[in-house]
């Protein structure tokens, strides 16, 4: 995963879900996820995944860089599948639900820059805990550009283009665990700085207004209906699952649509 362009999108982008609120996005993303674990019918599930496909569309968010982290947890739930779902069907819904649930998270990181969703969480979660977060998001970009140094390093002295595998293995390896001594060296030094600058036990990052508050609501009105679709479907699924595939039709209306603006604009 490309963390700059995470990163990049979280940050530059200028889409309405981008100038929602945090605390919004945060609670509509949890509606979806609880939409997704309500869910018991694939049909339901596939919706939701197609409504968020509808909202990447419309906003314009970097779909090419999004759908492959999303269908990542496919294969571990495919796996998962394979060894325990009893029929094709329920392999299908582990999977849909891993996916969706992917998607949903990868559409909150590229739309809202970290530190943002830092400063909601350090709300609710002890100080340290939330500092830990904040910094570890500062250390992923310094430790990904030392390991790109030392890969490179081990390219060049350790003949891995010429054909000499167990070489290059045994430089990957010691590469690695210098990598490992930099970041507890980085640890220290970054504690020492902060103590140095009278760090007191908690690192305060202001949250962003949100451009919009008709907008906020949207994003939480149209999780909320999400999730009470899933809740009905689960219990009155012996009336209802007849009438399951009309759901997914509006979704893939919805999505044509979407795509088609799109496509004009």
């Amino acid at each position: 995963m490309d963390i700059a362009v995470v990163d990049r999108s979280a940050v530059s982008g200028n889409s309405t879900l981008h100038g929602a609120a945090t605390g919004a996005k945060l609670i509509a993303f949890s509606l979806v996820l609880a939409a997704v674990v309500v869910s018991t019918n694939l049909f339901v599930v596939l919706t939701i995944t197609i409504v968020l496909l509808a909202a990447v569309a419309a906003l314009r968010l970097p779909a090419r860089s999004m759908l492959p982290l999303a269908a990542y947890p496919a294969v571990f739930a495919a796996v998962f599948a394979f060894a325990s779902a009893p029929d094709a069907l329920a392999a299908s819904l582990i999977i849909a639900k891993a996916v969706t649930a992917a998607l949903a998270s990868v559409t909150l990181m590229f739309t809202t820059p970290y530190p943002q969703v830092f400063a909601a969480l350090q709300r609710v979660t002890p100080g340290l805990v939330g500092d830990t977060l904040l910094m570890t998001y500062r250390a992923i970009f310094i430790l990904a550009d030392k390991l790109g140094d030392l890969t490179r390093a081990v390219r060049l002295r350790s003949g891995l283009s010429t054909g000499h595998p167990v070489r290059a293995a045994r430089a990957t390896t010691r590469a690695l665990g210098g990598l490992l001594l930099y970041s507890l060296d980085l640890a220290q030094r970054e504690y020492d700085v902060l103590v140095l600058r009278g760090y007191s036990g908690r690192l305060r990052v202001a949250l962003r207004p949100s451009r919009s508050r008709a907008a906020d609501s949207a994003i939480i009105v149209v999780a909320f209906m999400l999730l009470c679709l899933a809740a009905l479907w689960r219990i009155y699924w012996i009336r209802l699952i007849s009438y399951s595939w009309i759901l997914l039709a509006v979704a893939l209306v919805g999505l044509g649509v979407a795509l088609a603006s799109r496509r004009r604009t």
